[in-house]
Formats: C-alpha cells, structure tokens, sequence
C-alpha cells in the first residue's frame, strides 16, 4: 500500500497536468503582449538582425511573461523591472571562467531567491529575469555582455509601452484586490448565516489590505474602502453573534438574522463585481429591503434589530464605495515618491532581517536552490552540446519551496516541453526555412504562451518550447536538432532538481507544531486585548487589536498552507500530522470566532463601562493559551488551569452587576465566553497525546 503522502502526490501531479483554469484568461493582455514581441521582432528586422536582436526579442518576452502572471499589476513598472534585472542577470552569466561562473551562479539563486521572499511580486520578477542568467552564453555568443544586457532592457521597455496602450484600465490590479475582500467578507457572512459558529477563512482580506497599502497612488475611494474592510468584517460578526444568542426555539429570530446575513453575502458579492465588470447588473436596494422588512420578526416588532440595522448602515456604506470607484471621479491620493520608496524599503529590509536565520524555510530554500543552481551548472557545462545551459535554466523554473510543488511543477514542465519539442520538431520539417515562415511561427508560439500563462502550465511548458526552439532556429540552428537536445536538457534539468529536493528536503510536516503554537500565541494575543477592552474600555487602540488580527490571519494562512503542503509528503514526524494541526486550528478558530463577537459589543467611539470580574478570567485564559501553545511545540506544558472554574466565576460577577447600558455586553460575553471555554476543552483533548 502506497503511503498516503506519495498517493497524494500522485493526485497532484494528475490534477495539475489536467488543470485548465479558462477563468483566469486574459486575452487582451495576451494579445497586447504579443505585439510587443512582434514590434521587437519588426525593429529587430528593419535593422538588419543585429547580433544583440535576440537579447532584444528575449527581453520583450520576458517582460510579457511577468505581465501575464496571476497576481501583478498590468503596468508599465513590471517590464521595466524585469529588464533591468535582466541586465545584471546578462552581465554576471557572461562570465567566461566555469569555476567562477559556478560560484556566481550559486550566489545568484541564493540572492533573488531570499530577496525575492518579500512580496509575490518580487518572487516573479527575480524568477523571470532570473532566466537571462542562463541565457546570457547563447546572448553574447555573437555579441559583447554590454549590448546583449542593454538590448534585453529595450525589449522591456517595448513591452512597457505596450501595456500604455488602450484598453488600459490602471487600477484594474488595484479593484480586483478590493474585490477580493469583499468576495471573501461575503463567503464569511454566507457560512455565518448557516452556522454561527463557522471557522474563520478571511486570510483574503489580510492578503487585501497587504497588497494596498503597498500602492503609492491609489484614488481616495480605495483607500477609504480599504480602511473600512475592519469595519464590514465586524459588523457580519456582530450579527452572527446575535444570532447565536437568538432562542432555539424562535425560529422566526434566527431566520430573520441569517436573511440578514445572506443579503450581505449577496451585497458585497453585487460590489465586488460592480468594481470589475464591464456591465455590472443594477442593484435595487429598495427591492432588497422590503424582502428583509417583511420577515415575520421585522412585522411583529416594527423595528429592525440594532445588529442588522448597523450591518445595513455599513453595507450602504461600502456601496457608496463602489459607486465612487465605478464612476472614477476621486481624485488620486500618492505618498511622496522618495518617502514611500524609503518606507517600502525600511519594511523590505526588516522583513528580510527577520528571517535571516539558519531555522528559517525561506533560508532553507535559497541554500536548496542555490546549491541545485551549482550542480545544474556544473551538468550543463559538462554537457557534450551548445545546448547545456537549458539544464540550470530547467531547474531554476521547476525547485519550489515544497516538495509537492517541485514534484508537480517538475513533471508538468518535463511533460509539456517534451510534448512542445515534438510539435516543434515536427513543424521545423514541415515549413519552409525562410525567415518570414520563422518569424511568424514565433510569434504564434508567442502568442499561444501568453493567452495560455495563467490558463494551463502543462500548454504553456509546450508552447514555450516551440517558442525557443524556433527562437534558436533564427540564429541558423537545426529546429530538430534543437528540439530533442532542449528536450534531453529540460529531462535532466527536472530530475536534478526534484532528486536534490528528496536529499535535502524541508518537510513541512515537520514544522506543523511550531506553527501552531505560533497560532495560538496570536490568538492568546486577541483574547487578552477583547477581554482587556470590556474590562478597560478607555485604554482600546484600535491600529493595536487590527494587528493582532492580522497576526492571526497570517500565522493560520501559514498554518494552513504548510499543512496543505504536508498532505503530499512521503514522511511523518514528531507531533501532529496535517489532519491532527487542521483539526486543533479549527477548534481554536471556533474559540476565536467567539473573541470577535465579544469584540464586536462595543463601537469604535463608544464610552463605556469596564467589566468586574473579566481580568481574572483573561487571566485563566491566558495561561490555557500558554499550556496549548506548549502542547503543540512538543515542550512540557505549564501547570493547567481550571476554565470551567474561571467560567463560573465570570458569570457570577456578571450577573451581580445591575446596570441596564451594560446588559446586552454582559449577555453576550456571558454567551460567548461559555462557547470559548468549551473550544479550548476541544483543543486541549485534541493535542494531549501529540507528543506521547
């Protein structure tokens, strides 16, 4: 019987190899970015193909590459960025001595890789311009370093005035970002509307305000609905806490809240698209507040719940938003070029500084693949043809920073540039060797690359290979001599990386505790600033709990990312298994979903009353957060805490104090904190033999 993490295995690479992602086409953008290899390929031409004119065709495609990645900005900034990395990427693979170049090309995987570890965008301009290392033998082949480096800069900047030309929607990336959140605020309220008690799965919305607050210039709309995300995600909270508290037996109460609910769901699903699309369909909040007022519950008191009523008032709120960002009247707020330069730098290098320890995986990855990068080099400049460089470049693309990545990357790239080299073998036979038929082909491989990018990688591996192979072609090489050589290159390339991957792996389920005891100091973290802030209402800070929260959503998106990674894994490990971590993180997020209805019972200017007797459970809570992040990290727990004592405690404090502005907080902390007891109970049996 296979062991389920290589069966897992086996069922990624199947899926990856059929994924077909149409969705996610975009061909105008492919279509723009074509022409941008067709306008380098013209100027190229009408200069009489210079020996630096394939620098400059490669440049251009690779700024098309970048463009064209799930993820990043269609602006102009890209192409320019990938060109320039594409410069110092020519000049340091030009280097003639094989022991130096060895080294270089060692310290090069290491450098873009680590610094690359700061944004999804920094990821994929170091990894596409990182190509031009490998390149940069055949580039300069017939030309020095220095026209060679300066033509792939131009072919950038072609590919940067191409993204100027019209349809040019310039805060596309921004909208869909923002559409994003309000997508994943909406799947919260719909879970919520259901089950009350639904886990958290909001790592969008941390991933959202990231993204945006990262902008220089956005139009005032955005960033005032980027602020008020906060604001829409404690509202749903709110109304979901009180439908919790609703009597079992009233139905009507918790139908009339969960319509609630759904009417969110179904607003900010009509907002998200209203940002993006075209020709958004018409809202008619008339329309929608009549079927809300005509709820048996509505009817019979004639008033609207304070929960609902203050989800509505934020819901127009945030529709006004959208009105303002659809229309594009605001003006366009910027920081200062050289200060926000300065601070997204400062922030850069903290980042980095953080994880510049021996233990960090993003360390780990960089030694991997910058030792994989040595070994490919040392192969292909051993390899018996002009072809070698193909087997470094190969590897660079396929080693991720997890096994099953590199697993499924690796087969699907060694797939599709076999199946590529065929087809492309077979029509460099078929058509005629003249250099329009060439041209031509090129840039149809081009094209089929780009419309295919975010669509399907096994397609886009073949059509970049035909794209290459007939790119080769134009400097007077065999297309099938090319072909079966690239293909024998990216074979070895994949298996270099993928057998260095097995001997010097990071297994993630290795590192399953650790992150889970990370989790629960976050959580530890926000239970003490929601309970301190019924206890002590004046010293709330607000930016303070809004960065715990997002600690919260980065440790659980971490969590959850390393135990997906860990299902496809051919090993086990001290402490919890994938489904062990997934299983305690969802009973702590049952407890944290209890938090933020406790904090969602005062406003944000509200004046009120702290609570008897809460310090002392937050203190009980804090060391029951203690013993379970000890639990996970395999260390000898704490002595334990009786919660259900505390709990007790709590409530007899509550129900002494008789004051009418408090009593809707003391029920629901009453309420609430008895779910939080009761998810921490769960926690605890779930890891008490983890490590036995």
């Amino acid at each position: 019987m296979l062991n389920p993490g290589v069966a897992e295995s086996f069922r990624r690479v199947g899926r990856d190899l059929g994924s077909w992602t149409s969705a996610e086409a975009a061909p105008v953008l492919a279509v723009r970015a074509a022409c941008g290899i067709a306008a380098a390929m013209a100027a190229v031409a009408l200069l009489g193909h210079p020996s630096w004119g394939q620098a400059a065709v490669m440049g251009a495609w690779l700024g098309g590459v970048a463009m064209l990645t799930p993820g990043t900005r269609t602006g102009p900034s890209l192409p320019l960025v990938v060109g320039a990395a594409g410069v110092l990427g020519v000049a340091l693979g030009a280097i003639e001595h094989p022991a130096v170049l060895v080294a270089a090309a060692a310290v090069y995987a290491f450098t873009l890789t680590f610094i690359g570890s700061v944004s999804h965008v920094a990821g994929v301009t170091f990894t596409v311009s990182g190509i031009m290392f490998f390149l940069a033998d055949h580039l300069t082949e017939s030309t020095g370093a220095l026209f060679a480096a300066l033509a792939v800069a131009a072919g950038g900047a072609v590919q940067a005035a191409m993204a100027l030309l019209p349809p040019y929607y310039r805060w596309a990336e921004d909208r869909r970002t923002l559409a994003d959140a309000w997508l994943a605020l909406a799947a919260e309220a719909e879970a919520l509307a259901a089950d009350p008690n639904a886990p958290f799965r909001t790592e969008t919305l941390l991933e959202a305000a990231q993204e945006l607050d990262r902008r220089r210039a956005l139009p005032a709309a955005i960033l005032e609905a980027r602020r008020q995300i906060y604001a829409v995600s404690s509202a749903i909270g709110r109304t979901a806490s009180a439908r919790a508290r609703a009597d079992a037996q009233d139905r009507d109460t918790v139908e009339f809240y969960s319509e609630a609910l759904e009417l969110a769901a179904r607003l900010l699903d009509h907002f998200a698209e209203q940002i993006t699309s075209r020709k958004p369909a018409e809202l008619d909040w008339d329309a929608l507040l009549d079927g809300l007022s005509q709820n048996p519950m509505a009817t019979s008191t004639g008033t609207m719940p304070s929960e609902i009523g203050g989800l509505l008032r934020t819901l127009h709120e945030t529709g006004g938003f959208a009105e303002r960002i659809t229309s594009g009247g605001d003006d366009v707020i910027a920081d200062p070029a050289l200060k926000h330069a300065t601070g997204a730098a400062r922030q850069a290098l903290g980042q980095l500084q953080a994880r510049l320890h021996r233990r960090d995986p993003v360390v780990h990855h960089a030694l991997r693949r910058a030792g994989v990068i040595a070994l490919a080099m040392i192969v292909g400049l051993a390899w018996p043809t002009d072809h070698g460089y193909w087997i470094p470049l190969t590897a660079w693309l396929v080693l991720q920073a997890d096994f099953a990545g590199t697993l499924t990357r690796g087969v699907t790239r060694a797939v599709g540039t076999t199946g590529g080299v065929v087809l492309a073998s077979l029509l460099g036979m078929l058509l005629p060797q003249d250099l329009l038929w060439l041209s031509l082909t090129v840039l149809a491989y081009a094209l089929v690359a780009y419309l295919t990018r975010p669509v399907s990688m096994l397609v886009f591996a073949a059509a970049v290979a035909g794209f290459t192979v007939f790119q080769i072609d134009l400097s007077g090489e065999s297309p099938v001599a090319a072909a079966f050589d690239r293909g024998a290159c990216t074979l070895v390339g994949a298996a270099v990386a993928i057998g260095f991957y097995v001997l010097v792996p990071t297994w993630q389920t290795r590192r399953l505790g650790d992150l889970l005891g990370d989790l629960i100091d976050a959580y530890r973290d926000f239970a003490r600033l929601s309970l301190d802030r019924q206890a002590h209402p004046a010293d709330y800070d607000r930016k303070v709990m809004h960065a715990a929260i997002d600690r919260i959503r980065a440790r659980r998106a971490a969590l959850n990312s390393a135990a997906d990674q860990a299902k496809a894994e051919p090993v086990t490990g001290p402490g919890p298994l994938s489904a062990d971590a997934l299983g305690a993180e969802a009973a702590l997020s049952r407890a944290g979903r209890a938090l933020v209805a406790v904090n969602a019972t005062l406003g944000r200017d509200e004046q009120a009353k702290g609570l008897s007797g809460v310090d002392a459970f937050a203190d009980a809570l804090d060391a029951a957060y203690l013993r379970l992040a000890a639990l996970a990290r395999g260390e000898v727990p704490p002595g334990g805490v009786d919660l259900s004592q505390a709990l007790h405690r709590l409530d007899l404090h509550l129900a002494a104090i008789e004051d009418r502005d408090t009593r809707t907080r003391r029920s629901v902390l009453r309420w609430e904190s008895d779910n939080l007891v009761e998810a921490l109970d769960d926690a605890a049996l779930l890891m008490a033999g983890w490590n036995r």
